[in-house]
């Protein structure tokens, strides 16, 4: 352990336990703000990418106006 991780357990040993849960929120506030040293992305950055990989695609695109078109054109053809 490095000497600076040493002096911050030390300091938190020292703390009474009602004022550690302050340390502890500070750390989760540090932890999200962390980079991964791997690729230079940030934890919520590769969650986002961890849930990518679970997208499903579409089997084909779809033209959203010709879509809504003929849905209309079904629903209310007895009208026309």
């Amino acid at each position: 352990m490095t000497q600076i991780k040493e002096r911050a357990v030390n300091i938190i040993r020292r703390l009474p336990d009602d004022k550690v849960i302050f340390v502890v929120n500070i750390l989760e506030g540090l932890e999200g703000l962390c980079i991964n040293q791997e690729d230079n992305k940030t934890v919520s950055q590769l969650a986002y990418q961890d849930l990518q990989k679970y997208r499903k695609e579409g089997a084909e695109e779809t033209d959203g106006k010709e879509e809504l078109a003929q849905a209309l054109g079904e629903k209310y053809e007895s009208l026309g």
